[in-house]
């Protein structure tokens, strides 16, 4: 996933906002997070709002995935916005959020006799191109998967797809239609076969980061479910999906 970095600086009187802080967020060129795009859009949004409401103003540019989460991973006073909220990652951060359900599918070529009910069924299918490294490519190859065709560039696992080299690929149900677009493919000749997960994504702040600047964006987007603010993005961004409203976790 290609990122965007907004680099604050925050300078205003409280603790909260006197520290360095910059903010990684998703931009994907490889797998249709393109600035445009309701994923990316959405998130900038929920962003800026949380960024207002604590009084900073954030400027953005562009690094790969990899570099973006190891940054975050490893450097304090960090957001990386948004990512996957996954078993493994949940000690590694402090995090904000749901600000998505996101489901994890197996798609299939709209053609396509192949019947997926349970992960054993996939493993038995001749090839499934997945994203290098991406936290789906990663949970597969966790589950013992030996039939992963792993890629660079996610447009080329939907032009795999379409061609036949490989029997499926591994999508979600957030920018379906554009990501196959964006590779040259129509939506129309594509499927879900099988969800495999469904998982939350989350705003994630590094490790070490100022303890009251972690409060006061938790504080923020608490506060923009609780005054609908945060609906009224996500609604305008996808009408057509429920809004996470889990707050039993920050």
């Amino acid at each position: 996933m290609v990122i965007l970095a907004l680099l604050l600086h925050l300078g205003t009187s409280s603790k909260a906002l006197s520290v360095d802080f910059m903010v990684l967020t998703e931009f994907n060129t490889q797998s249709a997070m393109a600035p445009n795009s309701n994923f990316v859009g959405r998130n900038l949004e929920v962003v800026r709002e949380i960024m207002r409401r604590v009084g900073n103003t954030p400027t953005i540019e562009t690094l790969p995935w990899a570099r973006a989460y190891e940054i975050a991973l490893h450097t304090p006073n960090v957001a990386l916005v948004s990512t996957t909220r996954t078993q493994e990652r949940d000690p590694l951060f402090h995090w904000v959020g749901p600000v998505l359900r996101l489901q994890w599918n197996f798609v299939a070529r709209k053609d396509s006799d192949i019947i997926i009910n349970s992960l054993d069924d996939a493993r038995k299918v001749g090839a499934i191109g997945t994203y290098l490294n991406d936290a789906r490519d990663k949970f597969l190859m966790e589950q013992g998967f030996t039939n992963l065709d792993r890629c660079i560039d996610n447009k080329t696992n939907y032009r795999k797809l379409v061609y036949g080299r490989v029997d499926l690929i591994v999508g979600t149900n957030i920018n379906q239609a554009e990501a196959a677009e964006l590779s040259g493919v129509s939506p129309e000749d594509l499927k879900v076969v099988y969800t495999i997960k469904e998982m939350d994504i989350y705003l994630a702040i590094s490790k070490g980061s100022d303890p009251e600047t972690v409060k006061a964006w938790q504080a923020a987007f608490k506060a923009m479910k609780e005054d609908g603010t945060f609906v009224r993005i996500f609604k305008r961004w996808f009408p057509d999906l429920e809004p996470p409203m889990d707050m039993r976790r920050p």
